[in-house]
């Protein structure tokens, strides 16, 4: 278990365990959520020295919940 930042302990992981790619997935948030919670995917991206691949939810409809 680490602690800390979350996108930076992914970052610093990844590094020191000379990973090929990281692989995240994205919420889609946007607006005041994004602006508030912050993106992890969003800050690996940009700072991470390892190639990070990311790939979105697929949505699924409520109604195909039930």
């Amino acid at each position: 278990m680490l602690e800390g930042n979350p996108a930076d302990e992914l970052i610093r992981y990844a590094e020191e365990n000379k990973m090929d790619i990281v692989i995240m997935s994205t919420l889609g948030k946007s607006g005041i959520d994004r602006f508030i919670l912050g993106s992890v995917t969003e800050n690996s991206l940009r700072h991470s020295k390892v190639p990070v691949m990311v790939v979105k939810k697929k949505y699924k409809p409520w109604a195909e919940c039930k």
